[in-house]
Protein backbone atom coordinates (compact mmCIF):
# COMPACT_ATOMS: atom_id res chain seq x y z
CA UNK A 1 0.00 0.00 0.00
CA UNK A 2 1.60 3.35 -1.09
CA UNK A 3 1.82 6.15 1.45
CA UNK A 4 -1.57 8.19 -0.34
CA UNK A 5 -3.69 5.66 0.88
CA UNK A 6 -2.32 4.63 4.37
CA UNK A 7 -2.54 8.59 4.87
CA UNK A 8 -6.10 8.39 3.26
CA UNK A 9 -7.37 5.58 5.39
CA UNK A 10 -5.64 6.91 8.44
CA UNK A 11 -7.55 10.27 8.02
CA UNK A 12 -10.33 8.63 7.52
CA UNK A 13 -10.23 6.55 10.39
CA UNK A 14 -9.76 9.68 12.43
CA UNK A 15 -12.57 11.50 11.11
CA UNK A 16 -15.01 8.45 11.98
CA UNK A 17 -13.29 8.08 15.39
CA UNK A 18 -14.51 12.00 16.09
CA UNK A 19 -17.76 11.78 14.47
CA UNK A 20 -18.62 9.05 17.29
CA UNK A 21 -17.33 10.46 20.26
CA UNK A 22 -18.93 14.33 19.84
CA UNK A 23 -22.23 13.73 20.23
CA UNK A 24 -23.56 15.40 23.34
CA UNK A 25 -25.46 13.07 25.79
CA UNK A 26 -28.95 14.41 26.59
CA UNK A 27 -30.48 15.02 29.97
CA UNK A 28 -33.47 12.13 29.90
CA UNK A 29 -33.06 8.77 28.35
CA UNK A 30 -36.38 6.69 28.37
CA UNK A 31 -35.64 3.33 27.34
CA UNK A 32 -35.73 1.15 30.43
CA UNK A 33 -34.07 -2.23 30.34
CA UNK A 34 -33.96 -5.34 31.77
CA UNK A 35 -30.32 -6.36 32.12
CA UNK A 36 -29.91 -9.36 34.19
CA UNK A 37 -26.04 -10.16 32.33
CA UNK A 38 -22.91 -8.76 31.75
CA UNK A 39 -22.88 -7.61 27.95
CA UNK A 40 -19.77 -7.67 25.84
CA UNK A 41 -18.21 -7.58 22.58
CA UNK A 42 -19.35 -10.89 20.75
CA UNK A 43 -22.61 -11.47 23.13
CA UNK A 44 -26.49 -11.75 20.89
CA UNK A 45 -29.80 -10.45 22.54
CA UNK A 46 -32.33 -8.61 22.79
CA UNK A 47 -30.80 -7.14 25.88
CA UNK A 48 -28.68 -6.10 23.46
CA UNK A 49 -31.26 -4.45 21.21
CA UNK A 50 -32.53 -2.76 23.93
CA UNK A 51 -28.93 -1.27 25.21
CA UNK A 52 -28.10 0.50 21.75
CA UNK A 53 -31.90 1.66 21.94
CA UNK A 54 -30.85 3.12 25.69
CA UNK A 55 -27.01 4.92 24.16
CA UNK A 56 -28.77 6.21 21.20
CA UNK A 57 -31.80 7.86 23.48
CA UNK A 58 -29.63 8.81 25.73
CA UNK A 59 -27.12 11.08 22.92
CA UNK A 60 -24.18 8.28 22.92
CA UNK A 61 -24.59 7.45 19.23
CA UNK A 62 -24.07 3.93 18.08
CA UNK A 63 -24.07 4.69 14.86
CA UNK A 64 -25.14 7.81 12.95
CA UNK A 65 -26.34 5.49 9.46
CA UNK A 66 -26.96 2.54 8.80
CA UNK A 67 -26.62 -0.70 11.58
CA UNK A 68 -27.17 0.26 15.44
CA UNK A 69 -28.61 3.72 13.77
CA UNK A 70 -31.63 4.86 15.63
CA UNK A 71 -34.46 2.70 14.84
CA UNK A 72 -31.72 0.17 13.23
CA UNK A 73 -30.48 -1.47 15.99
CA UNK A 74 -29.27 -4.79 16.68
CA UNK A 75 -29.10 -7.48 18.78
CA UNK A 76 -25.40 -8.24 18.33
CA UNK A 77 -22.40 -6.81 20.69
CA UNK A 78 -19.95 -5.17 18.20
CA UNK A 79 -17.73 -2.64 18.14
CA UNK A 80 -19.58 0.35 17.47
CA UNK A 81 -21.66 -0.83 20.53
CA UNK A 82 -18.58 -0.98 22.97
CA UNK A 83 -17.26 2.44 21.70
CA UNK A 84 -20.56 3.91 22.35
CA UNK A 85 -20.68 2.31 25.76
CA UNK A 86 -17.26 3.73 26.17
CA UNK A 87 -18.13 7.13 25.90
CA UNK A 88 -21.36 6.30 28.04
CA UNK A 89 -19.55 5.19 30.94
CA UNK A 90 -16.86 7.55 31.07
CA UNK A 91 -18.92 10.75 30.66
CA UNK A 92 -21.12 8.76 33.78
CA UNK A 93 -17.98 8.32 36.44
CA UNK A 94 -18.02 4.58 35.29
CA UNK A 95 -14.13 3.41 35.79
CA UNK A 96 -12.46 1.47 34.33
CA UNK A 97 -14.46 2.85 31.00
CA UNK A 98 -13.50 -0.33 29.26
CA UNK A 99 -16.85 -1.79 27.13
CA UNK A 100 -17.74 -3.40 29.34
CA UNK A 101 -21.45 -3.96 30.72
CA UNK A 102 -21.11 -5.45 33.91
CA UNK A 103 -22.32 -5.23 37.61
CA UNK A 104 -21.17 -1.44 38.19
CA UNK A 105 -22.77 -0.19 34.73
CA UNK A 106 -25.79 -2.21 35.47
CA UNK A 107 -25.94 -0.28 38.81
CA UNK A 108 -25.24 3.10 36.99
CA UNK A 109 -27.88 2.54 34.06
CA UNK A 110 -30.25 1.48 37.23
CA UNK A 111 -29.64 4.98 39.00
CA UNK A 112 -30.07 6.93 36.30
CA UNK A 113 -33.39 5.72 34.48
CA UNK A 114 -34.85 5.05 37.81
CA UNK A 115 -34.07 8.53 39.33
CA UNK A 116 -35.86 9.68 35.51
CA UNK A 117 -32.63 11.35 34.87
CA UNK A 118 -29.61 11.27 33.24
CA UNK A 119 -27.52 13.07 35.92
CA UNK A 120 -23.93 11.63 37.41
CA UNK A 121 -24.42 12.34 40.98
CA UNK A 122 -23.87 9.91 43.49
CA UNK A 123 -26.34 8.42 45.49
CA UNK A 124 -26.44 9.76 49.27
CA UNK A 125 -27.42 6.65 50.48
CA UNK A 126 -25.01 5.05 52.32
CA UNK A 127 -26.26 1.61 50.97
CA UNK A 128 -25.67 2.74 47.63
CA UNK A 129 -22.58 3.72 47.91
CA UNK A 130 -21.85 -0.11 48.94
CA UNK A 131 -23.30 -1.59 46.51
CA UNK A 132 -21.67 0.40 44.09
CA UNK A 133 -18.07 0.06 45.28
CA UNK A 134 -18.96 -3.29 45.78
CA UNK A 135 -20.15 -4.37 41.94
CA UNK A 136 -16.96 -2.09 41.32
CA UNK A 137 -14.52 -4.43 42.93
CA UNK A 138 -16.74 -7.46 41.37
CA UNK A 139 -16.26 -5.92 37.84
CA UNK A 140 -12.23 -5.14 38.46
CA UNK A 141 -11.74 -8.66 39.37
CA UNK A 142 -13.03 -10.35 36.13
CA UNK A 143 -10.99 -7.69 34.51
CA UNK A 144 -7.67 -8.63 36.43
CA UNK A 145 -8.68 -12.27 35.79
CA UNK A 146 -9.26 -11.39 32.01
CA UNK A 147 -5.85 -10.13 31.67
CA UNK A 148 -4.17 -12.60 33.45
CA UNK A 149 -5.99 -15.65 31.38
CA UNK A 150 -5.24 -13.27 27.56
CA UNK A 151 -2.17 -11.63 27.61
CA UNK A 152 -1.25 -8.64 26.05
CA UNK A 153 0.09 -8.32 22.63
CA UNK A 154 3.13 -6.65 21.86
CA UNK A 155 3.06 -3.40 19.67
CA UNK A 156 5.45 -5.15 17.15
CA UNK A 157 3.43 -8.12 16.52
CA UNK A 158 0.28 -6.29 15.88
CA UNK A 159 2.12 -4.10 13.15
CA UNK A 160 3.55 -7.51 11.33
CA UNK A 161 0.00 -8.63 11.51
CA UNK A 162 -1.52 -5.46 10.23
CA UNK A 163 1.15 -5.28 7.27
CA UNK A 164 0.40 -9.00 6.42
CA UNK A 165 -3.08 -8.50 6.66
CA UNK A 166 -2.59 -5.04 4.42
CA UNK A 167 -0.89 -7.04 1.70
CA UNK A 168 -3.14 -9.85 1.88
CA UNK A 169 -5.82 -7.38 1.11
CA UNK A 170 -4.08 -5.80 -1.57
CA UNK A 171 -3.44 -8.98 -3.50
CA UNK A 172 -7.26 -10.08 -2.65
CA UNK A 173 -8.45 -6.55 -4.77
CA UNK A 174 -5.80 -7.70 -7.64
CA UNK A 175 -6.92 -11.17 -7.70
CA UNK A 176 -10.60 -10.28 -7.75
CA UNK A 177 -10.01 -7.66 -10.77
CA UNK A 178 -8.09 -10.32 -12.53
CA UNK A 179 -10.82 -12.76 -12.12
CA UNK A 180 -13.67 -10.46 -13.11
CA UNK A 181 -11.64 -9.18 -16.27
CA UNK A 182 -11.33 -12.82 -16.95
CA UNK A 183 -15.54 -13.47 -17.27
CA UNK A 184 -15.28 -15.05 -13.83
CA UNK A 185 -18.21 -14.72 -11.59
CA UNK A 186 -16.85 -13.22 -8.56
CA UNK A 187 -19.60 -11.39 -7.10
CA UNK A 188 -20.15 -14.14 -4.42
CA UNK A 189 -16.77 -13.16 -2.96
CA UNK A 190 -17.95 -9.12 -2.39
CA UNK A 191 -18.97 -10.30 1.19
CA UNK A 192 -15.35 -11.86 2.21
CA UNK A 193 -13.46 -8.83 0.40
CA UNK A 194 -15.35 -6.26 2.36
CA UNK A 195 -15.33 -7.83 5.46
CA UNK A 196 -11.70 -8.16 5.22
CA UNK A 197 -11.59 -3.86 4.18
CA UNK A 198 -13.53 -3.49 7.14
CA UNK A 199 -11.95 -5.48 9.92
CA UNK A 200 -8.94 -4.06 8.82
CA UNK A 201 -10.13 -0.67 9.54
CA UNK A 202 -10.87 -1.59 12.51
CA UNK A 203 -7.61 -3.04 13.64
CA UNK A 204 -5.94 0.07 12.13
CA UNK A 205 -8.03 2.51 14.35
CA UNK A 206 -7.16 0.54 17.73
CA UNK A 207 -3.80 0.37 16.92
CA UNK A 208 -3.76 4.36 16.51
CA UNK A 209 -5.84 4.16 20.34
CA UNK A 210 -3.51 1.37 21.37
CA UNK A 211 -5.84 -0.99 21.72
CA UNK A 212 -3.48 -3.56 20.95
CA UNK A 213 -5.38 -6.84 21.98
CA UNK A 214 -8.00 -5.85 19.49
CA UNK A 215 -6.42 -4.20 16.86
CA UNK A 216 -4.58 -7.62 16.89
CA UNK A 217 -7.57 -9.68 16.49
CA UNK A 218 -9.09 -7.29 13.83
CA UNK A 219 -5.71 -7.80 11.39
CA UNK A 220 -5.83 -10.87 12.10
CA UNK A 221 -9.62 -11.97 10.83
CA UNK A 222 -9.02 -9.48 7.77
CA UNK A 223 -6.20 -11.71 6.47
CA UNK A 224 -8.49 -14.82 7.14
CA UNK A 225 -11.42 -13.45 5.14
CA UNK A 226 -9.00 -11.81 2.61
CA UNK A 227 -7.05 -15.13 1.92
CA UNK A 228 -10.13 -16.90 1.72
CA UNK A 229 -11.65 -14.60 -0.82
CA UNK A 230 -7.46 -14.32 -2.88
CA UNK A 231 -8.23 -18.48 -3.13
CA UNK A 232 -11.64 -18.33 -4.11
CA UNK A 233 -10.92 -16.07 -6.80
CA UNK A 234 -8.07 -18.61 -8.17
CA UNK A 235 -5.52 -17.11 -6.38
CA UNK A 236 -2.16 -18.91 -4.13
CA UNK A 237 -1.01 -17.16 -1.22
CA UNK A 238 2.72 -16.81 -0.45
CA UNK A 239 1.61 -18.12 2.97
CA UNK A 240 0.10 -21.07 0.88
CA UNK A 241 3.12 -21.94 -1.02
CA UNK A 242 5.30 -21.84 2.14
CA UNK A 243 2.94 -24.14 3.88
CA UNK A 244 3.03 -26.38 1.03
CA UNK A 245 7.08 -26.83 0.91
CA UNK A 246 7.23 -27.17 5.13
CA UNK A 247 4.48 -29.95 4.93
CA UNK A 248 6.80 -31.53 2.28
CA UNK A 249 10.25 -30.89 4.77
CA UNK A 250 8.48 -32.14 7.50
CA UNK A 251 8.01 -35.30 5.07
CA UNK A 252 11.81 -35.66 4.44
CA UNK A 253 12.72 -35.25 8.12
CA UNK A 254 10.46 -38.43 8.69
CA UNK A 255 12.06 -39.64 6.10
CA UNK A 256 15.51 -39.28 7.15
CA UNK A 257 14.42 -40.53 10.94
CA UNK A 258 13.73 -43.74 9.27
CA UNK A 259 16.83 -44.04 7.60
CA UNK A 260 18.71 -43.27 11.07
CA UNK A 261 16.76 -45.98 12.55
CA UNK A 262 17.72 -48.28 10.08
CA UNK A 263 21.29 -47.65 10.53
CA UNK A 264 20.90 -47.62 14.03
CA UNK A 265 19.93 -51.49 13.82
CA UNK A 266 22.95 -52.11 11.98
CA UNK A 267 24.84 -51.18 14.62
CA UNK A 268 26.08 -47.99 12.65
CA UNK A 269 27.29 -45.17 14.36
CA UNK A 270 24.65 -42.14 14.27
CA UNK A 271 25.12 -39.87 17.29
CA UNK A 272 25.89 -37.10 14.31
CA UNK A 273 22.81 -38.06 12.23
CA UNK A 274 20.79 -37.60 15.03
CA UNK A 275 21.95 -34.11 16.39
CA UNK A 276 21.78 -32.92 12.72
CA UNK A 277 18.50 -33.61 12.36
CA UNK A 278 17.23 -32.63 15.84
CA UNK A 279 18.74 -29.41 15.05
CA UNK A 280 16.79 -29.46 11.63
CA UNK A 281 13.54 -29.57 13.49
CA UNK A 282 14.59 -26.67 15.57
CA UNK A 283 14.96 -25.08 12.37
CA UNK A 284 11.78 -25.96 11.54
CA UNK A 285 10.01 -24.35 14.46
CA UNK A 286 11.60 -21.41 13.74
CA UNK A 287 10.10 -21.11 10.13
CA UNK A 288 7.24 -22.25 11.62
CA UNK A 289 6.90 -19.32 13.83
CA UNK A 290 8.10 -17.31 11.03
CA UNK A 291 5.53 -18.56 8.59
CA UNK A 292 3.29 -17.14 11.61
CA UNK A 293 4.43 -13.21 11.90
CA UNK A 294 4.57 -13.25 7.99
CA UNK A 295 7.99 -12.95 7.31
CA UNK A 296 8.28 -14.89 4.41
CA UNK A 297 12.39 -14.18 3.36
CA UNK A 298 13.24 -15.40 6.49
CA UNK A 299 11.63 -18.66 5.83
CA UNK A 300 12.75 -19.28 2.86
CA UNK A 301 16.36 -19.06 4.08
CA UNK A 302 15.53 -21.13 7.17
CA UNK A 303 14.00 -23.94 4.60
CA UNK A 304 17.38 -23.93 3.05
CA UNK A 305 18.64 -24.35 5.91
CA UNK A 306 16.94 -27.36 7.13
CA UNK A 307 17.44 -29.00 3.27
CA UNK A 308 21.20 -28.47 4.18
CA UNK A 309 20.60 -29.95 7.43
CA UNK A 310 18.76 -33.27 6.40
CA UNK A 311 21.70 -33.66 3.70
CA UNK A 312 24.37 -33.36 5.91
CA UNK A 313 22.05 -36.09 8.54
CA UNK A 314 22.07 -38.58 5.88
CA UNK A 315 25.45 -37.94 4.43
CA UNK A 316 26.76 -38.97 8.45
CA UNK A 317 25.44 -42.73 8.35
CA UNK A 318 26.81 -43.01 4.55
CA UNK A 319 23.90 -42.16 2.60
CA UNK A 320 24.67 -39.93 0.74
CA UNK A 321 23.88 -38.39 -3.05
CA UNK A 322 27.47 -39.68 -3.44
CA UNK A 323 27.22 -43.09 -2.28
CA UNK A 324 24.15 -43.29 -4.07
CA UNK A 325 25.13 -42.27 -7.27
CA UNK A 326 28.14 -44.59 -6.42
CA UNK A 327 25.86 -47.40 -6.15
CA UNK A 328 23.79 -46.64 -9.01
CA UNK A 329 27.36 -46.85 -11.46
CA UNK A 330 27.99 -49.58 -9.66
CA UNK A 331 24.54 -51.76 -10.54
CA UNK A 332 24.15 -50.08 -14.27
CA UNK A 333 27.78 -51.70 -14.97
CA UNK A 334 26.79 -55.13 -13.44
CA UNK A 335 23.95 -55.53 -15.67
CA UNK A 336 25.50 -54.28 -18.42
CA UNK A 337 28.11 -57.09 -18.26
CA UNK A 338 25.61 -59.93 -17.26
CA UNK A 339 23.54 -58.80 -20.54
CA UNK A 340 26.78 -58.47 -22.87
CA UNK A 341 27.64 -62.26 -21.93
CA UNK A 342 23.99 -62.84 -22.96
CA UNK A 343 23.76 -61.20 -26.25
CA UNK A 344 27.54 -63.05 -27.05
CA UNK A 345 25.67 -66.76 -26.29
CA UNK A 346 22.78 -65.38 -28.40
CA UNK A 347 24.72 -64.71 -31.17
CA UNK A 348 26.72 -67.86 -31.41
CA UNK A 349 23.65 -69.56 -31.29
CA UNK A 350 22.67 -67.95 -34.72
CA UNK A 351 19.92 -65.84 -33.22
CA UNK A 352 19.28 -62.00 -34.30
CA UNK A 353 20.86 -59.76 -31.70
CA UNK A 354 21.30 -56.55 -33.75
CA UNK A 355 18.46 -54.81 -31.63
CA UNK A 356 19.52 -55.72 -28.64
CA UNK A 357 23.21 -54.74 -29.43
CA UNK A 358 22.18 -50.74 -30.25
CA UNK A 359 20.33 -51.04 -27.00
CA UNK A 360 23.11 -51.83 -25.07
CA UNK A 361 25.23 -49.72 -27.16
CA UNK A 362 22.69 -46.99 -25.97
CA UNK A 363 23.27 -48.04 -22.42
CA UNK A 364 26.86 -48.11 -22.62
CA UNK A 365 27.30 -44.60 -23.41
CA UNK A 366 24.37 -43.24 -20.90
CA UNK A 367 26.94 -45.32 -18.60
CA UNK A 368 29.69 -43.15 -19.36
CA UNK A 369 28.25 -40.29 -18.88
CA UNK A 370 27.04 -41.05 -15.39
CA UNK A 371 30.95 -41.63 -14.48
CA UNK A 372 31.61 -38.14 -16.08
CA UNK A 373 28.31 -36.50 -13.87
CA UNK A 374 29.90 -38.19 -11.27
CA UNK A 375 33.68 -37.11 -11.90
CA UNK A 376 31.61 -33.49 -11.85
CA UNK A 377 30.37 -34.13 -8.47
CA UNK A 378 27.32 -33.72 -9.73
CA UNK A 379 25.78 -36.72 -7.79
CA UNK A 380 22.27 -36.17 -9.01
CA UNK A 381 22.45 -36.17 -12.46
CA UNK A 382 25.21 -39.30 -11.97
CA UNK A 383 22.68 -41.41 -10.01
CA UNK A 384 19.58 -40.47 -12.62
CA UNK A 385 21.84 -41.69 -15.84
CA UNK A 386 23.19 -44.73 -14.08
CA UNK A 387 19.75 -45.97 -13.69
CA UNK A 388 18.52 -44.92 -17.35
CA UNK A 389 21.96 -46.91 -18.04
CA UNK A 390 20.58 -49.91 -16.19
CA UNK A 391 16.88 -49.44 -17.67
CA UNK A 392 18.82 -49.25 -20.86
CA UNK A 393 19.97 -52.85 -20.47
CA UNK A 394 17.19 -54.70 -19.25
CA UNK A 395 15.46 -53.61 -22.47
CA UNK A 396 18.35 -54.78 -24.29
CA UNK A 397 18.08 -57.70 -22.21
CA UNK A 398 13.91 -58.42 -23.18
CA UNK A 399 14.68 -57.89 -26.87
CA UNK A 400 16.64 -61.23 -26.20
Amino acid sequence: MNTAKIHLITYGIISIALIGFIAVPKAEAAVICDFSRDLEIGIDGEDVRCLQKYLNDAGFTVATSGVGSPGNETTLFRALTEDALIAWQSANSVSPATGYFGPLSRAKYNSLVGGGSASVTPSSSEDAQVAALTAQLEELKKLAAEAKEQPKVASNDVKRMILKAINIVEEMTDQIEDARDDGDDVDHLEDDAEDAREDLYEAMEAYLNEQFDRAYAYAEDAYDNAADAYEDAGGETEESELEEDLEDLEDDIDDAWDKIENADDNDKDVDESEELLEEAEDVFKDAEDALDDGDYDEVRDLIEEIEDLIDDAIDSIGDSKESRAEDAIDDAKDIIDYVKDRIEDADDDGDDVDEAEDLLDEAEDLLDEAEDAFDDEDYEEAEDLAEDAEDRAEDALDEL
